[in-house]
């Protein structure tokens, strides 16, 4: 009996020693945070497509993926408009409307993972944000600044 154990304790110590160092959780890529300060416009200038309002009776929108919708080969990724301003702004992400974020709100908008052109601007106010290029995949959090 003296020999089992013998042989055992280094049976269970190489067990132990293979075991995954670390949680899954640590495993996980971070989400992505990105900021902007806002800048004066020219006036006339404006990359927010006039015609805001996309309901037509038959011109539906597809859902996306997480929604029920046709699934594609690519990644679909969130982005996380955080609005630190006292103005309400108007979001398009690759030049589609995303929504509009209140005062101090957060507007979330679902995208294609990849590169993503994010373009945001305060009517009334001449303010925007970007026009920027950044890689999105997961989750990315796009910060507006004053």
């Amino acid at each position: 009996m003296h020999i089992r154990t013998l042989l055992l304790i280094p049976l269970v110590a190489g067990c132990v020693a293979l075991l995954p160092a670390g949680s899954a959780q640590a495993q996980q890529p971070q989400a992505k945070v990105t900021e902007n300060k806002a800048e004066r416009g020219r006036g006339a200038e404006s990359n927010i497509r006039p015609d805001r309002t996309p309901n037509r009776e038959g011109a539906g929108v597809a859902a996306p993926a997480a929604k029920g919708g046709d699934r594609t080969r690519g990644g679909v990724s969130i982005v996380h408009i955080d609005n630190w301003t006292q103005w309400y702004i108007a979001v398009d992400l690759n030049g589609q409307a995303c929504g509009s974020v209140s005062p101090w709100g957060d507007l979330y908008c679902y995208v294609s993972s990849g590169n993503v052109t994010l373009y945001a601007e305060a009517p009334g106010v001449n303010l925007k944000w970007g026009p920027r290029v950044d890689y999105v995949d997961g989750a990315y959090t796009w910060k507006l600044n004053p």
